[in-house]
């Protein structure tokens, strides 16, 4: 199964928006963070969905089986001034059959740790995966399957807590992997002709499932808060995390090379993958800063 070819589109998702150029917890546009894919605690959202649900088509073989892989951003308070919350990576993985129905219950309790002069707290969170499979009227062949996250985590806002205070409580940037051997999933975009009416009755909430892998591939599923076409892929030139996948790697790479020694500082303190930019934008090789001004890529033509 080719969930490890799928993990850098879905990283690239992960991490949108996650710390913006300059890359300073001061700057304004990263005061107002966490804009997509968030899943409030179902008490108090602040008008984020406590749930996702995805539904995918599946031709299986005779023994199918999933891997399925919840992830989403669990947020780590740092005590600095101006406070900040780094995200952790939080992967919950569940395998099953294609008659493994059933719910999936995932605690994360809470956590106190970190360096000295860095105070670093996350809040308990409280979640479930449920999967379903059922038969496709008309297309005996199919199967819809069905994966539903959902935030359950218990918290009654107190009077003054806004969206910072929610935001600590939730799985933000969530998303759903879908791996499937023995079996193949179909496009919802551009199903066959056999399948379009069974695409057409998916319920998609929250999220949206497409291909991932080489084109043609078909036994991998992202599903995103954020659209995307099937077999979506990081561009080859791309060095590595901007978190900013609709600006131009070259011109954010230029511009961080411009920041003053006493900015790069502050966005190394900022958070472990801002000091990691700036260390890889200040270490890039010429060549490779060349390969990001452009590429030339000529199509491919049958029988050439």
């Amino acid at each position: 199964m080719g969930l490890d070819n799928a993990r850098a589109v879905a990283d690239a998702v992960l991490f949108e928006g996650y710390l913006l150029y300059p890359y300073r917890a001061s700057a304004l546009k990263n005061r107002m963070r966490w804009q997509f894919g968030v899943l409030a605690p179902n008490s108090g959202g602040a008008g984020e969905p406590s749930h996702a649900r995805t539904e995918c088509l599946v031709e299986p073989g005779a023994e199918p089986v999933f891997d399925i892989r919840v992830r989403f951003l669990h947020l780590r308070r740092h005590a600095t001034t101006p406070s900040w919350d780094e995200g952790v990576v939080r992967e919950i993985p569940v395998a099953a059959s294609i008659r493994d129905e059933g719910t999936h219950e995932f605690p994360w309790e809470i956590g106190e740790d970190g360096e000295a002069g860095r105070d670093e707290r996350t809040c308990r969170l409280n979640g479930v995966v449920r999967l379903e499979v059922r038969g496709v009227e008309d297309a005996s062949e199919l199967r819809k399957v069905a994966v539903t996250v959902e935030n359950r985590t218990p918290w009654t806002p107190r009077p003054g807590d806004g969206r910072d205070e929610m935001l600590r409580r939730a799985m933000v940037s969530a998303h759903t992997m879908l791996a499937v051997q023995d079996g193949g999933f179909l496009s919802l975009l551009d199903p066959p002709q056999r399948a379009r009416a069974a695409a057409k009755s998916c319920r998609n909430e929250h999220t949206w499932p497409v291909l991932v892998g080489e084109p043609g591939s078909n036994d991998v599923v992202l599903s995103a808060p954020i659209i995307l076409y099937d077999h979506p892929a990081v561009s080859a030139q791309s060095p590595g995390d901007l978190f900013d996948a609709t600006e131009i790697d070259e011109i954010l790479t230029l511009r961080t090379m411009t920041l003053t020694d006493a900015e790069k500082q502050e966005v190394r303190e900022t958070d472990p993958r801002a000091a990691e930019l700036i260390e890889r934008t200040e270490g890039l090789p010429p060549e490779i800063l060349e390969r990001l001004h452009g590429t030339v890529r000529f199509p491919q033509r049958e029988g050439r």
